[in-house]
């Protein structure tokens, strides 16, 4: 049975993204792991001048961090049940350390194949306890991460936008795209901003279409409008993007898809889901 982790601090956003992540779940038959981590206060032995009550006081925080998870855990479970999805296997984690250590502990110890987060992109920057935690996980695990704003409703997968810059890099990733395209039967729409033709693109193009000749691709070529993100941006305003699909390239790249750019008031796709593949022959299966 396929993994799914879901990192979660019980947040609207995070909330809103364990429906997602459940809808997902039941789609690709997979069981659902939610983990909630807690950091333990830092507290020097002299602590109020009484150093024999640190470890009463530790005790105490993790007591309540525990008492708060199990508490939301019963939530979550009637989003569950009020949503018809209470089929779908769900196993829950508590852990102590930081999120990105407990993700790369469980992808290790469960075999986890996808990653799924709640972000907060409305106001042009990720919410408090997601923001650096989101990017830090895209860059330090080695399977696929789909990030999920706030805005974003679970409607059914339609329609899938790769957004890839043609190089022999990404045939891999698109590989897998076209896996999971296959199992939601929906078109892959291969997307690329130039400021020029390039006939070495076109030619790549041509070769994935006879690598897939039974797979549904279509290729998208658009002149660049001020910028990468602002051409997206513009493109998925104006069509029905369920998923769009990104290469880690690097922490530049993924930030500029993760954020509004203040100059240009742009808006970054808060109503669609992002899933970031790892760049090169294994960017991960699911």
């Amino acid at each position: 049975m396929r993994k799914i982790l879901f990192p979660t601090d019980f947040s609207d956003a995070a909330n809103n993204a364990f429906l997602y992540a459940l809808n997902l779940a039941k789609e690709l038959e997979a069981e659902l792991y939610v983990l909630n981590t807690y950091m333990q206060p830092v507290l020097s032995s002299s602590h109020a001048g009484q150093p024999e009550m640190v470890p009463e006081i530790y005790q105490t925080h993790e007591l309540h961090q525990f008492e708060n998870f199990k508490k939301y855990s019963i939530i979550l479970n009637r989003l569950a049940d009020d949503n018809g999805l209470n089929g779908v296997p769900i196993r829950y984690l508590f852990e102590e350390g930081t999120v990105v250590s407990n993700v790369l502990t469980v992808i290790n110890k469960e075999n986890i194949q996808l990653i799924v987060l709640g972000t907060n992109r409305a106001s042009g920057i990720m919410n408090k306890i997601f923001g650096s935690n989101t990017l830090g996980v895209i860059r330090g695990v080695k399977i696929p991460v789909l990030s999920v704003p706030l805005e974003a409703k679970y409607r059914g997968i339609e329609e899938i936008l790769f957004t890839t810059l043609f190089r022999d890099e990404d045939e891999a990733a698109l590989k897998q795209i076209v896996i999971m395209a296959e199992k939601f039967r929906v078109r892959v729409k291969c997307i690329h901003v130039h400021k020029q033709s390039n006939l070495d693109t076109i030619g790549l193009a041509e070769k994935w279409t006879k690598l897939y000749p039974q797979s549904n691709l279509e290729f998208v070529f658009l002149e660049m409008d001020q910028s990468v993100e602002f051409t997206l941006n513009k493109y998925i305003e104006e069509n029905r993007v369920d998923l769009l699909c990104v290469v880690k390239r690097n922490r530049n790249f993924l930030e500029r898809i993760f954020s509004t750019s203040m100059s240009n008031k742009l808006r970054t796709h808060t109503n669609t889901a992002t899933l970031v593949l790892q760049e090169g022959n294994d960017p991960g299966t699911f």
